[in-house]
C-alpha cells in the first residue's frame, strides 16, 4: 500500500513541476519586468495585447498575453489595469493594440487609466515547439522604454482549428452591385482580344480547383493566416471571376469532398495562371 501511495506521490510531483516548469518563462519575464516597475516608482500597469511578428493577433499571442498579465499581477507591489478597461478605453480612443507604442498613445493610456506603464511586445513562432516573448515595460509619460526582455518559452497549446469565418477575406467587390455601364467600344478587339468560349470555360475551371486549392490548405492548416501577406484571389482582376473564386472557395471549404489537386490539375492550374489574370482578354 505505501508502494503505491508513492508512486502516486511521485506521479503528482512530477506533473507539479512539470507544469511549473512550463511558466518558468512567463514568470522570469514577469519578475524583470515587474522589477524595473518597482525601481522606477510604477505602480500601476496596463497589459497590452501582445501581436505576432507581423503585427497581427494569434492564438500564441493571446495565450502569452494571458499568462503574463497572471503573473505580473501576482507581483507584490504591481496594480494590474482590468483587462476589459484597457480594451474599452482602446476602442474608444480608436487607439488600438499594435505592439509599438507612440509617445501620444501612451500618454493617454496613462491620463485615461492612472496607468504608470504599459506593457507590450511581440510574440514570435519559431517552430512547433518554441515561442519567442518579447516584452518591454514603456513609461505612459515620454514613451520610453523602460526594460525590455526576451525569453524564449514551449509551446504547450494545440493550434485551434479555424472555421470560415476566421478567415475574414475582404473580397473587395459588391456581389450585389449591378454591372457597371460602359462607354461603348471600350472592350473593341483593339483594347481587349477577348477568349474563345471553350478558352473561357477552361479559366473558369481553372478558377474553381484555385479555390479548392486554398481551401485544402486553409482546412488542414498547410496554409496558415499568418502566412498570408494578401487575400487570396487578390491577383484575379475580373469581377465576375473573383466572386466566382470566393464562392467556390466557401463551398469546398465546408464541402466533404474537399480533396488536394492531383499533380494534372497543378500543372493545369499553372498553366492557365496568367490567363486568369488576364480573363476575360487573352
Amino acid at each position: 500500500m505505501r508502494t503505491k501511495n508513492a508512486k502516486i506521490l511521485f506521479i503528482i510531483l512530477g506533473l507539479s513541476a512539470s507544469a511549473w516548469a512550463g511558466w518558468e518563462g512567463y514568470r522570469f519575464v514577469a519578475r524583470s519586468l515587474g522589477r524595473s516597475a518597482q525601481t522606477t516608482s510604477k505602480r500601476r500597469i496596463a497589459v497590452m495585447g501582445f501581436t505576432s511578428e507581423t503585427g497581427g493577433k494569434s492564438r500564441a499571442s493571446a495565450i502569452v498575453t494571458e499568462r503574463l498579465t497572471s503573473e505580473i499581477s501576482a507581483t507584490p507591489g504591481l496594480e494590474v489595469v482590468e483587462r476589459g478597461r484597457l480594451d474599452e478605453v482602446l476602442k474608444e480612443q480608436k487607439l488600438g493594440a499594435r505592439g509599438v507604442l507612440d509617445p501620444v498613445t501612451a500618454k493617454k493610456i496613462g491620463n485615461i487609466l492612472g496607468a504608470d506603464a504599459v506593457v507590450t511586445g511581440t510574440v514570435i513562432e519559431l517552430n512547433n515547439t518554441d515561442v519567442e516573448i518579447n516584452a518591454r515595460l514603456v513609461d505612459t509619460q515620454d514613451a520610453h522604454i523602460l526594460k525590455a526582455v526576451t525569453k524564449t518559452v514551449k509551446k504547450d497549446w494545440e493550434e485551434k482549428t479555424s472555421g470560415w469565418s476566421d478567415f475574414n477575406f475582404d473580397m473587395n467587390i459588391d456581389l450585389d452591385a449591378p454591372i457597371a455601364l460602359l462607354p461603348a467600344g471600350f472592350m473593341d478587339e483593339e483594347v481587349c482580344r477577348k477568349l474563345e468560349e471553350n478558352e473561357a470555360a477552361l479559366v473558369r475551371s481553372c478558377v474553381e480547383l484555385r479555390a479548392r486549392k486554398i481551401a485544402y490548405e486553409l482546412k488542414t492548416g498547410a496554409l496558415k493566416l499568418s502566412q498570408l501577406k494578401k487575400n487570396p484571389g487578390s491577383e484575379i482582376n475580373n469581377a465576375d471571376l473573383k466572386r466566382q473564386f470566393y464562392l467556390k472557395m466557401k463551398e469546398w471549404y465546408y464541402s466533404s469532398e474537399l480533396r488536394p489537386l492531383t499533380s494534372q490539375e497543378e500543372d493545369l492550374v499553372e498553366r492557365i495562371s496568367p490567363q486568369i489574370e488576364k480573363y476575360p482578354c487573352r
